[in-house]
């Protein structure tokens, strides 16, 4: 027998013992003393009934009644019915009422209502009024030959209050994993139940939860005042659990790391359909549904086996990619170059992965991205792209009306190519309009790998670009010349890009050839390049006019090698920088170059307006020559050769009149150099007398 069927007979017991011999009889005292069964101990029971027109008046007091658990000990027990009826074999008390106290439900004083067909073992019970600390439940229950239905009613129940009452039912494993959380809510709950002995059927709840708040022991998951609503029905099928589920979200705020949600700000939708075999541990959820405003929807079906999930599909849209980037995508990226971007257009996406396979494609829509360090941007990025690790393949075909990288404007383009195994490779060359001129991309392929990450390699060519309008966008002053190269191979990984072969930079009627250069952490934070420089007969004319420096004619050569930028600025370099041996052109400095040059090498300046040399506007030279070692902050600085205090960065010759610029410091620092730089590049030069 079933203990909830020997807790009421017992029940019925107590109300009704010695009534079948007191009919004739209008009041009765009984004490009983300490009376004992299998299911209860009671101490010190006094039974008093009163015999009514209508039936019985019965009043029963105890010291203790001791009960099985989860109920267990009850104190100071006074039960009272006013209107006890036995008729037919069917006992009823229409009006009840029990008090007592208990060690963790503290002081009750409930009513009920009990009917009790002990022949056909059927029971009726009513409670009302069980109080959960400020809250309140009320609970029906229908009994018959081991089937039970009950309808559980609460208001403003606490939810802590709640687990006193259930950890009876929870297995220490469980406890465990609640115990590292810390939760609380408020909960209206409306419940039916039904099963059979200690089997749960079917379930349905409808219940609204108000300041819900919970955290776990590491901070990972937190909650703040949320307002949510619940709709669940359970349905035991043979050896299955199905259920359907409802969830809304419109209040508090919640993070999961690293995402944070504003729930009072766009709410969030939950709804899922599924089973669950008890004997196999096998689920899956056959819908799942989830909104959240413009930001994101999704649905999907889920599968798995006990914690592992098997199999997933879903799709998902988003009508506000930038809603989407703020609240579920730009956590991911702290620090990174995706960190701060300005996003618009829309996204959908569909998403198939099982146990070491899987495939993502993406369909934009008129999306726009922009790096809010403004180091590159995307506008009106349309069509399909896709990822799988599996030997299928995938199409790609982007296109695209403008972008930039740098500050430097990109033309727009398109994209075809195809996915397939963890790698995209084009099926055609990609040509982007860089200024007037663009790049070429061939055998352009790129990976991701588990164990090595994202890498990439291309061919190209780089047709010529101005560099009167690229230089002011690089912030420099504006160029002559332009810069164009052969690309025979670029690699990406490890979060470095290095350029195999040369890049041909022609300017001021010569050339640079950039070697050896790769760029580490390109779209982090501090991006690191290294690079080796040769320069190669660059007119002086031009170039001085160029940066406004005064007039120097002939040609320079020079190197800088072991070059090193750190975010954008020099912090190593080994430069030399003067005229090449075989150079037959004329050569001749002016007043201003030759002050100058003087100011950056640390000599005193405007010395030639005090002499016989200030009636000369240029004169004639041998040779220039200056190199900077910046190792640092400091720059070791030397001439062409070294003379008793300093070192020659002009040395005269040729025919008359001819002079020598000498420098004297041999160590600036590297910002103070600079500093002179800047002074000379806004001087009006000196005063000729």
């Amino acid at each position: 027998m079933s203990a909830k069927k020997r807790y009421l007979i017992a029940l019925t017991v107590l109300l009704l013992v010695a009534t079948t011999s007191v009919r004739a009889i209008e009041q009765i005292a009984i004490q009983i003393g300490d009376w004992s069964s299998e299911q209860v101990d009671i101490n010190a029971l006094q039974v008093e009934i009163n015999l009514l027109t209508n039936g019985f008046f019965i009043t029963a007091t105890a010291k203790s009644v001791q009960l099985t658990e989860p109920f267990g000990l009850l104190s100071d027990v006074r039960l009272r019915c006013d209107s006890l009826r036995w008729f037919s074999g069917q006992i009823d008390c229409q009006a009840g009422e029990i008090e007592f106290s208990h060690a963790k439900w503290g002081h009750q004083t409930v009513n009920f209502k009990v009917q009790s067909q002990a022949a056909e073992e059927r029971y009726q019970i009513s409670v009302n009024g069980i109080d959960i600390e400020q809250g309140e439940l009320n609970v029906e229950l229908d009994y018959q030959q081991g089937k039970w239905q009950t309808h559980l009613n609460g208001k403003q129940i606490a939810l802590s209050s709640l687990m006193t009452y259930l950890q009876p039912y929870i297995n220490p494993s469980q406890l465990t994993v609640l115990s590292q959380w810390n939760i609380s809510a408020v909960a209206d709950i409306d419940a039916k139940l039904s099963g059979q002995a200690l089997q749960l059927n079917s379930a349905t709840i409808d219940g609204t939860l108000n300041h819900v708040s919970f955290t776990n022991s590491t901070g990972q998951y937190v909650g703040e005042d949320l307002a949510a609503t619940l709709e669940l029905t359970l349905q035991h099928d043979a050896e299955n659990w199905v259920w359907q589920q409802t969830l809304s979200v419109d209040n508090g705020q919640t993070y999961i790391e690293p995402v944070f949600l504003d729930m009072a700000e766009q709410s969030i939708i939950i709804q899922s359909e599924g089973q669950f075999s008890t004997e196999e541990k096998v689920w899956q959820i056959t819908d799942l549904q989830f909104q959240q405003g413009e930001s994101l929807q999704a649905n999907g079906i889920l599968n798995g086996q006990n914690t592992q999930l098997k199999r997933l599909q879903m799709q998902l849209t988003s009508a506000n990619l930038g809603q989407l980037y703020q609240d579920w995508l730009q956590p991911f990226f702290p620090g990174s170059s995706l960190s701060r971007l300005q996003t618009t257009g829309q996204v959908n996406a569909n998403v198939l992965w099982q146990p070491e396979q899987y495939q993502v494609t993406l369909a934009l829509h008129s999306v726009s991205l922009k790096d809010e360090a403004e180091r590159f941007s995307v506008e009106n990025l349309d069509g399909k792209l896709g990822w799988t690790n599996d030997d299928s393949l995938l199409p790609v075909n982007l296109s695209w009306q403008s972008a930039s990288l740098l500050s430097v404007p990109l033309g727009g383009s398109s994209i075809k190519a195809e996915v397939s195994q963890n790698q995209i490779q084009f099926t055609e060359s990609f040509s982007l309009p860089v200024l007037d001129g663009g790049l070429t991309l061939n055998n352009f392929q790129l990976s991701l790998e588990e164990a090595s990450g994202l890498s990439w390699q291309f061919e190209g060519v780089l047709s010529p670009i101005s560099m009167s309008q690229l230089s002011p966008l690089l912030g420099w002053p504006e160029l002559q010349g332009k810069l164009s190269g052969m690309i025979p191979q670029v690699r990406y990984a490890k979060e470095e890009i290095n350029v195999d072969g040369a890049l041909l930079l022609k300017l001021f009627d010569g050339s640079m050839v950039i070697k050896d250069l790769r760029l580490q952490q390109p779209f982090g934070s501090l991006p690191q390049l290294y690079a080796n420089i040769d320069i190669n007969r660059l007119d002086l004319q031009t170039l001085t006019n160029t940066f406004d420096f005064g007039t120097i004619s002939g040609k320079l050569d020079g190197q800088i090698y072991n070059l090193r930028l750190s975010n954008w600025q020099p912090v190593q370099f080994d430069a030399l920088f003067e005229t090449p041996d075989e150079d037959p052109g004329r050569r001749r400095i002016s007043q201003r170059a030759v002050n100058n040059l003087s100011q950056i090498g640390g000599g005193p300046t405007a010395i030639l307006s005090r002499g016989f040399m200030g009636f000369f506007e240029d004169f004639s030279y041998k040779k220039i020559g200056l190199s900077c070692r910046l190792m640092n902050s400091i720059c070791q600085m030397d001439g062409i050769e070294p003379t008793e205090q300093g070192y020659y960065i002009v040395k005269g010759g040729g025919l008359p009149p001819w002079i020598n610029v000498v420098g004297y410091t041999r160590k600036v620092d590297w910002p103070e150099l600079i500093a002179r730089l800047k002074a000379v590049s806004h001087s009006d030069g000196p005063v000729i007398q």
